[in-house]
C-alpha cells in the first residue's frame, strides 16, 4: 500500500516528502476510520437526519461560536484535502465533506455526499452521489468533482495526506457513468476502501480547486460554513452557509471563529474568562478547576495511543526475549494513573482499540518482574542500559518515558530518557532509534498496518515484521485480509496478525488515554465520541452544536 520512496527515511532530498517531521504530523492529521462491510445502503428518502446530537434541547439559531485549538503556527494551511496541525483539521471540517460519514460510535454511515457506495466486485466500486448538493459558490456537485477530488489526492506531486492510501485505486481509469455516478476501479482488492472514502483526507472539492493562497473566496466546499478570513497561526472566521444541503436546519451558528493557542494555560484562562466557548485538550490538572467554575468536560475514548517502540532489527531488541521482558516490566495501571490521572483504558500492546477486529481474546499482559529478569538473564542482558528517545509532541509522550524508566529499575534495567526537540526527534534519525516513544491518532486496523507494521510502511518504527521465523508471514496475512471480502474471514485473519505482533512485535502500548476537551455550559450538542478528533470531530463539522 505504501512505497519505499514515501518512507520517512528514504526521501528525495528536497521533494514533497523530504521532511519526516512534516509528513509524520501530516499523516496524523489524516487519521481515522473503521472497518465496515463493502456496501452502504441508501437512505429511505429525503435528507439524512443529523447524527451526534445530544439531548440538550431543541437547537437554536444564532451566535458566534469561538473555538480555541491547541498548536499550529505561521505555517498553518487551508486545504480541503490536506492538514498538518490540529487547527488545520478544525478549519477543514467547517467547509469540506466526505462521500461517507462516521457516527459517534465510529460506524460508517451513508449520510455524506454519496447516497450509497456499491461494491460491484472486489476490484470495482460504484459511487452514487446525492443530487442537489451545492458548493459554496452555488455550483452543483457532480461526478466530475468527485473524479477531480480522487485524482487530486492520487497525484503524488500534490503531496497530499492520503496519497499513499490511493495505491490500490486505479486513479487514471475512474469513469463518469452519468452526472451523479462514478465508477472506481481498483488495481487490487481493498477491504478498507470504504474507510478511505470516509476519511477527511478524501473530502470532495470542486473541479479546479486550489489551496488557500490569500483569497478566502477560493475556498469552496459543500460544508456548513464558508471562509470569511484566515490569518495563519492566528485565527480564521467562517460564515454560515445559507444554502447548506442537509435540510435539517443546520448549521446553527451564524459564525464560527477558530483561534490558535500555543499555551494550554492561556487556553484554559480564555475559556474561564469567556473569550472562547470551547477548547481542545484540557490538561488533567485543570479539569477540576474548569468544572468547579461551570465549564463542561467532554471525555472521549477514541483510541488515541502512545507507544514505546522497540526496533526489532537492532540490539538489544533483536532478541525476542528482551522485547518480551520489556513488556512484562510495565505496570500498566500505575502508568495510566501517573500519566493520565487514571482516565483511559488499559492496553495490551495492540492498536486500533475501536476496530471491530481488535483482538480482545488475547490474554491481558500483566506485570511480572521475576519473569522479566529471567528473560533478560537468558538473553545475556542482566544489567541492561538503554536510551529511550522521546519528545513533547503529544500529551504524555515524555511522561510515559519517565514512568517506564522508573518501573524498569526494579528489573535491573537502566533507562536513560532523551527528551529531544520535535524537529530533532522526527528528523534524520526518526525510524532508526533502537527505543523510542511515539503517538498515533487512531486508525482502523487495516489502515494502521501499512503505516507502521509493514517493512515498507511509511512510519515503521519497530521494523516489524521479522525477516524470518515466527511472525515473518505477517505481510502475506495482510495481503490475504485486504483481498478477503467475507467480513468474518477477514477479521479472523486480522486476529492472526494481531496475535503475531502481540507475541513477537516491537510495540508496547500500555494504555489508551481519554481525549479530554472543555466547553462553556451554554454550548449544546457535544457528547462523548469515538471519532478521531477533538470534540467529536468538532461537532461533526460544527453543524450539530448550538448555543442554548
Amino acid at each position: 500500500m505504501t512505497a519505499n520512496e514515501n518512507s520517512g527515511r528514504n526521501q528525495e532530498k528536497n521533494g514533497p516528502w523530504s521532511n519526516p517531521y512534516l509528513t509524520r504530523r501530516t499523516w496524523l492529521a489524516g487519521a481515522g476510520g473503521l472497518l465496515v462491510a463493502t456496501s452502504i445502503a441508501a437512505c429511505s428518502g429525503g435528507a439524512p437526519s443529523p447524527s451526534g446530537l445530544s439531548t440538550g434541547g431543541k437547537p437554536v439559531r444564532g451566535g458566534n461560536f469561538r473555538l480555541g485549538v491547541t498548536g499550529g503556527g505561521s505555517k498553518d494551511i487551508m486545504d480541503g484535502q490536506n492538514a498538518i496541525t490540529l487547527p488545520d483539521i478544525s478549519r477543514r471540517l467547517t467547509a469540506w465533506e466526505t462521500l461517507l460519514n462516521r457516527d459517534d460510535n465510529y460506524q460508517i454511515q451513508n449520510d455524506g455526499l454519496a447516497e450509497r457506495v456499491d461494491s460491484d466486485s472486489p476490484t470495482q466500486y460504484t459511487i452514487h452521489l446525492r443530487q442537489g448538493v451545492q458548493f459554496h459558490d452555488g455550483k452543483e456537485m457532480t461526478a466530475e468533482d468527485v473524479i477531480y477530488s480522487l485524482q487530486r489526492v492520487g497525484d503524488k506531486s500534490n503531496a497530499l495526506n492520503a496519497y499513499v492510501m490511493t495505491a490500490s485505486m486505479d486513479i487514471a481509469n475512474i469513469q463518469q457513468l452519468d452526472k451523479y455516478t462514478v465508477r472506481l476501479p481498483l488495481k487490487t482488492p481493498d477491504s478498507a476502501l470504504l474507510e478511505k472514502l470516509a476519511n477527511v483526507a478524501f473530502s470532495i472539492v470542486p473541479t479546479g480547486y486550489k489551496p488557500f493562497s490569500g483569497d478566502p473566496s477560493t475556498q469552496i466546499g459543500t460544508g456548513p460554513y464558508k471562509l470569511k478570513s484566515f490569518t495563519p497561526g492566528q485565527q480564521s472566521v467562517h460564515e454560515r452557509n445559507p444554502n447548506y444541503w442537509r435540510g435539517d436546519g443546520s448549521p446553527w451558528f451564524d459564525q464560527v471563529t477558530i483561534s490558535n493557542f500555543a499555551d494550554s494555560t492561556a487556553q484554559v484562562n480564555a475559556l474561564l474568562g469567556g473569550q472562547i466557548d470551547a477548547m481542545t485538550d484540557v490538561p488533567q490538572a485543570q479539569i477540576a478547576s474548569l468544572e468547579s467554575r461551570g465549564s463542561r468536560i467532554v471525555s472521549s475514548q477514541n483510541g488515541f495511543w502512545l507507544g514505546l517502540c522497540m526496533n526489532i532489527d537492532v540490539a538489544p531488541f533483536d532478541d525476542e526475549r528482551v522485547r518480551q521482558a520489556f513488556r512484562l516490566i510495565v505496570d500498566r495501571q500505575a502508568m495510566l494513573d501517573q500519566v493520565a490521572s487514571g482516565r483511559g483504558k488499559i492496553g495490551n500492546d495492540l492498536y486500533s482499540l475501536n476496530d471491530p477486529a481488535y483482538n480482545a481474546d488475547l490474554p491481558q499482559r500483566q506485570r511480572d518482574i521475576s519473569q522479566a529478569k529471567a528473560l533478560l538473564k537468558a538473553a545475556g542482558h542482566e544489567s541492561l542500559t538503554v536510551d529511550l528517545n522521546t519528545t513533547n509532541g503529544a500529551a504524555g509522550q515524555v511522561s510515559i518515558a519517565t514512568v517506564f524508566a522508573q518501573q524498569a529499575k526494579e528489573a535491573g534495567v537502566t533507562v536513560n530518557v532523551k527528551n529531544l526537540p520535535g524537529s530533532t526527534f522526527y528528523g534524520e534519525d526518526f525510524l532508526k532509534y533502537p527505543f523510542s516513544v511515539d503517538f498515533w491518532t487512531p486508525f482502523p486496523y487495516m489502515l494502521q498496518v501499512p503505516l507502521s507494521s509493514l517493512r515498507d510502511g511509511l512510519y515503521n518504527e519497530t521494523h516489524w515484521p521479522p525477516r524470518e521465523g515466527a511472525g515473518s508471514n505477517f505481510a502475506d496475512l495482510y495481503s490475504q485480509a485486504l483481498a478477503e471480502t467475507n467480513t468474518e474471514k477477514r477479521i479472523e485473519i486480522e486476529g492472526q496478525m494481531q496475535k503475531a505482533e502481540y507475541e513477537q512485535g516491537g510495540y508496547i502500548i500500555p494504555f489508551f488515554p481519554d481525549k479530554i476537551d472543555g466547553h462553556a455550559a451554554n454550548v449544546q450538542g457535544f457528547s462523548p465520541s469515538k471519532l478521531e478528533y477533538n470534540l467529536g470531530n468538532f461537532g461533526h463539522g460544527f453543524r450539530n452544536i448550538w448555543f442554548a
